[in-house]
Order: structure tokens, then C-alpha cells, then sequence
């Protein structure tokens, strides 16, 4: 029977012989990358009897629509709060994993490995995003070498891409391994679509002006121009200050789009499960593997996105989706066209990329992890 305390412990009754991790990392709200990457092991880690988990919870009580950067002192005090749940759960458990941001590996994450160590507890890092290569580069020469010197000193950095993992090799990080973001497999019951006229798009996600919505609100209004097919978009998601009426005003001005509000958290699958393709024209400097395209494999969706950083690592251009170059709404445009009149096409493109969304179901990464986390000794069986 699973057990929440206000520690925030997720709890699986274990065998004597079982094995105990301590989880630092952050569960929705805020609904994002990492939280649901989180959110989506503790459940795949309920079906492991003789495993005990026990999160701290790291999300921050911030207002998920503002810009982030400006509160970096917020994160600073907020993880202050994390040591004496930590230390108190440090001793009596196998091992330690920790989900860092950029800030997150600078500040804390040291401090906890060095705590770790003292207790003789395995400690392997989970790096959030894709961007940590960058951020150690951006940095002083001391800075970095203390960076280098922490990460190296690691049982395990679990990179979210083979970008990031290939970059902090190259930095003598020897430790990195590939270890992907991660949802759960959902089943999925689309409406059966008879209609094929019409294609519908969905944009799901932050609302910011990097992950593109702009960009797609000119590509429609191209599109409509350039056929005669009848193209929508509905968009989902919060929408960030600092681009909230030049959004709202842009649907505005475009019938073929649609601001949806929120959607359900932990029904992204289901939800572009009833559309006929995924609409991300990222352009995130330090994009990772965006969770909302792994829920449109999950959903059997082609996914329309850019050719930015890791994105090529999930989407193959013709093959499970359509890359375009960013910040190019000409491109999206007669990407998002080619669809409209080929709805062969979509089905094709759809069925690869639900097969590709296997390499990134929770059990299928859960079960990596365990490898990694408690090698050479025998492993938590699994029930379904």
C-alpha cells in the first residue's frame, strides 16, 4: 500500500531484502518537463514491491506564467529547505538521485553529493533540460572547474539527451550516460476520424515566446492563403507575461486558431490523441527532449517541430514527424501544408512515431535506471 507523508514520501511496502532510494526532484505543480518525468517514475516505481522511494519535493510556489529568471534568490531559499529532510532520510537509504537545473548543479546538488559521500551513498545526478554543458561554459574558469570537479565526482550524470552526454565527455566527464525523459504509456481511444478535409493541429505546452506560438499564429495565417484546406489549431497551455497580448491578439486576429486554457494534467496523450498532428516550432536554446512530443508517440501523432539542438534526436524529418528550420514561418507553413493534403502522410508518419515512443515509456526507462542505480546486485522484481 502506498503512503504520503508531508515530506513528501512516496512509499512502497519492502521486503527485508529491499532496496531503499532517495529521490530530490520536483512533482507538478508546476506542470513541465521534469516534474511529469518525475511524476511518471514514482508511478512506474509502485509496481516494484521491494523497493521503498522516498522524494523531497523540490517545486518551487511560483507563478508558473512569470519568467523564471527573476527569481533565482526564491530558488536559492527554497532549496535551503531541502537539507534537513535530506539529512534526516540520507542515512537510511541505498542510494541518491537528484534532478538539478543549471542553478540547482551550482548551488545545492554539490552539497548533497559531498553529504552523500560522507554517508557512503551512491549519488548520481539528473540533469534537467539539455543546457548543463552550456551553462558550465558560460561560467569563470574557477567556476567551471569546480562544476567539472563535482559532476566528475559523481556515481552517474543521466543525461536526458545523447547531446548533453556526447558535450560533458568531451568535458572529461567520463561518468555521463544517457538516461531519457520518460511518460508513462497511456492507453489511448481516439475518436475514429472519418473526416479528412480538415486538418487539426494542437499546440500544448508553456505558452512563451521561445517555444514558438508566435511563429505558428503567422504560419496559419500563410496557410490559409496558400490552399484551400481547411486548417485549426487549438492551443493549450499557461501563457507567460511577457507575451500574453501579443498572443491573445494574434488569436484574435486568426479564426483558424483557438486558446484552449489548461489542459488536465497527465492527459497529454489522450488529449493530441484527437488531433491529427503536434505543432512544437521551438526555438529553446537549451531544448532537451520536450515531454510533449513523447506523448504524441505515445498517442500514434506525427509532430511537426525544428531542427534545433536534440529535437532531431526524437523527430526524423520524414520519417516520424517534419522538421523545419526555427524562427521560419515560410517553412512551418508548407510543412503544416504537406500534411493538410496528404492525409496518407499523417498516418504513416504517426505510426513510426508511436513506435519510437517506446524507447521512452516509464518501464522501459525505469527499468535502465535501476540497472545503473544498483548495478551488479539483484534488481527490485516488477509487478504489473
Amino acid at each position: 500500500m502506498q503512503k504520503v507523508d508531508f515530506v513528501g514520501k512516496l512509499q512502497v511496502q519492502a521486503a527485508s531484502q529491499g532496496r531503499r532510494l532517495l529521490m530530490v526532484g520536483p512533482k507538478p505543480p508546476p506542470i513541465g518537463g521534469s516534474p511529469l518525468t518525475v511524476q511518471a517514475m514514482l508511478g512506474e516505481f509502485a509496481h516494484y514491491p521491494t523497493l521503498e522511494v522516498v522524494l523531497i519535493n523540490t517545486s518551487p510556489t511560483l507563478d508558473v506564467r512569470k519568467e523564471m529568471s527573476g527569481f533565482k534568490f526564491e530558488k536559492i531559499k527554497r532549496s535551503l529547505y531541502i537539507l534537513p529532510k535530506y539529512l534526516r532520510e540520507i542515512s537510511r537509504c541505498d542510494a541518491v538521485l537528484v534532478f538539478a537545473n543549471d542553478l540547482f548543479a551550482l548551488t545545492l546538488a554539490p552539497i548533497l553529493w559531498f553529504l552523500a559521500r560522507i554517508y557512503g551513498k551512491p549519488y548520481f545526478l539528473k540533469p534537467v533540460g539539455a543546457g548543463l554543458d552550456l551553462f558550465i561554459n558560460a561560467q569563470i574558469k574557477p567556476i567551471q572547474k569546480y562544476m567539472l570537479w563535482f559532476l566528475r565526482g559523481t556515481d552517474g550524470i543521466l543525461t536526458q539527451t545523447r547531446l548533453l552526454e556526447e558535450d560533458l565527455r568531451r568535458l572529461g566527464c567520463a561518468n555521463a550516460q544517457y538516461l531519457p525523459g520518460c511518460r508513462p504509456l497511456a492507453s489511448i481511444s481516439p475518436a475514429p476520424k472519418t473526416d479528412f478535409s480538415e486538418l487539426h493541429l494542437i499546440f500544448l505546452g508553456h505558452i512563451t515566446r521561445l517555444k514558438g506560438p508566435l511563429v505558428l499564429l503567422e504560419a496559419l495565417k500563410l496557410v490559409s492563403r496558400m490552399c484551400d484546406e481547411k486548417v485549426t489549431c487549438d492551443f493549450y497551455g499557461p501563457i507567460h507575461d511577457e507575451i500574453h497580448d501579443e498572443f491573445m491578439n494574434g488569436i484574435g486576429s486568426n479564426p483558424n486558431a483557438r486558446y484552449c486554457g489548461m489542459a488536465e494534467p497527465g492527459t497529454g496523450p489522450q488529449l493530441i490523441a484527437n488531433y491529427d498532428a503536434l505543432v512544437l516550432p521551438t526555438y529553446y536554446d537549451t531544448e532537451g527532449h520536450p515531454g510533449v512530443l513523447i506523448e504524441a508517440m505515445h498517442a500514434g501523432v506525427p509532430a511537426i517541430s525544428t531542427q534545433i539542438r536534440t529535437i532531431p534526436e526524437l523527430i526524423k524529418n520524414g520519417v516520424n514527424g517534419l522538421l523545419v528550420p526555427t524562427q521560419n514561418s515560410d517553412a512551418l507553413a508548407e510543412a503544416i501544408l504537406l500534411l493538410a493534403v496528404n492525409p496518407t502522410l499523417r498516418k504513416e508518419l504517426g505510426r513510426a512515431n508511436h513506435l519510437k515512443g517506446r524507447e521512452f515509456c516509464a518501464d522501459a526507462v525505469v527499468g535502465k535506471l535501476l540497472q545503473i542505480i544498483f548495478p551488479g546486485s539483484p534488481l527490485p522484481a516488477r509487478q504489473s
